[in-house]
């Protein structure tokens, strides 16, 4: 006989609730503190049931509940993090409006065993690594734009001339080193070339005499004012996109040292690289969370928007993202490597081109596409899947 644990998760402490097969409360509610003594007492009142007939599961609740989610891991536990939206609308199920964290723990419970399933998979801790490594990645991504977008506009204001003049050249690393010791059309024009040239190609030589020359002659004349705050702006600006650039590195160093472990076999997809794949997984966490493909579509929020009034049903709608935005980019990222790596991605691509969709359109429907490939790999893993 199977039984549930349902727990409520709080900052400090936390409340289970042990239920059978029939429904019928077994233990608690009883509080536990969020601690070695708390987690302790939680065993211990655990032990009196059989291990290998519990299931537990646990609201996914901000940070707060990945300390117990990795106790339950470590020590080989059925345990399931729930979706707080669902438990949200199962308990709106009770006449009575009662929300308390006693409610709450035995509501978890019961939506497990009303949610059971014949398996439980335990949980991966690859996984969970992959999760918290991409989404820091992610993270990291958006804030290195933010700081090159910043690093343009600063020097909109000091050197106007200087973008326009070298284009995508001025985020490398030898022009961002030079940004760093001169930063304003002032300096440029107060420094001299043979100094400048050293600076730009210190790691390598890309960057000639000539072209030095033409950004030194540009300083000369340029609108940009000399101003020492925003000089120093400059220069704090280069630093937070070299120390962003280097942490993104030792992310993704990581997140390939895991997925090479892993060996998961959705890198046998054509273009599939390391990144992507781990971005796609982390997300999808269980498969056996999806019955359907398309369930793995809505939650990358690729599938379209439902437009119907009356008789009027919309032939054409948007993409709804209303998803998971990482699964979503992760998923049109790898379709655009694939349509250049498979024969079949690409007649796909070519097909939703010639139908005078536009490159991000059939891009999308690309994606769609890899999510029911990866679907039925993550289903039938044992099962050979070739596609040219």
């Amino acid at each position: 006989m199977t039984n549930y644990v349902g727990i409520d998760i709080a900052k400090y402490f936390h409340v289970a609730t042990v239920i059978d097969s029939t429904g019928k409360k077994i233990t608690g509610p009883f509080k536990f503190d969020n601690s070695r003594e708390g987690f302790d007492l939680l065993v211990t009142k655990l032990e009196l049931l059989e291990k290998s007939e519990l299931v537990i599961g646990i609201e996914s609740t901000a940070h707060y509940h990945q300390n117990l989610l990795h106790f339950f891991i470590s020590n080989n536990y059925a345990v399931e993090l729930i979706n707080p939206l669902l438990t949200k609308r199962f308990r709106g199920i009770n006449i009575r409006d009662v929300k308390n964290d006693n409610v709450d723990s035995e509501s978890i419970a019961l939506f497990m065993l009303f949610n059971s399933k014949d398996d439980y998979n335990f949980h991966s801790t690859y996984l969970d690594d992959l999760n918290h490594l991409c989404k820091e990645r992610a993270d990291f991504k958006k804030k290195h734009t933010r700081s090159k977008i910043r690093l343009t506009a600063t020097l909109d204001k000091v050197f106007p001339e200087l973008k326009p003049c070298i284009g995508s050249t001025l985020i490398t690393r030898g022009f961002l080193t030079l940004l760093s010791e001169i930063s304003t059309a002032n300096e440029f024009a107060n420094t001299r070339i043979d100094r400048i040239y050293n600076l730009v190609n210190k790691d390598r030589i890309f960057f000639s005499l000539a072209r030095v020359e033409e950004i030194k002659s540009l300083a000369k004349k340029s609108i940009g004012f000399h101003n020492e705050s925003l000089s120093l702006t400059v220069k704090l600006i280069v630093n937070e996109i070299f120390h962003y650039g280097n942490a993104i590195t030792l992310l993704e160093n990581k997140i390939i040292e895991i997925m090479e472990k892993m060996n998961s076999p959705i890198m046998k997809l054509p273009g599939m690289g390391y990144i992507q794949a781990a971005s796609i997984l982390s997300v999808i966490g269980d498969i056996d969370r999806f019955d359907k493909p398309n369930q793995l579509v809505a939650y990358a929020g690729l599938d379209p928007k439902v437009r119907q009034s009356g008789q009027f049903t919309a032939n054409t709608t948007r993409m709804s993202k209303r998803g998971n935005a990482l699964l979503r980019s992760a998923a049109v990222w790898s379709a655009h490597n694939m349509t250049r790596n498979s024969l079949t991605m690409n007649e796909f691509y070519q097909m939703k081109r010639n139908q005078n969709k536009s490159h991000y359109n059939a891009l999308g429907h690309c994606a769609k596409k890899l999510l029911h490939y990866i679907f039925y790999i993550l289903k039938n893993p044992d099962k050979e899947f070739v596609i040219y």
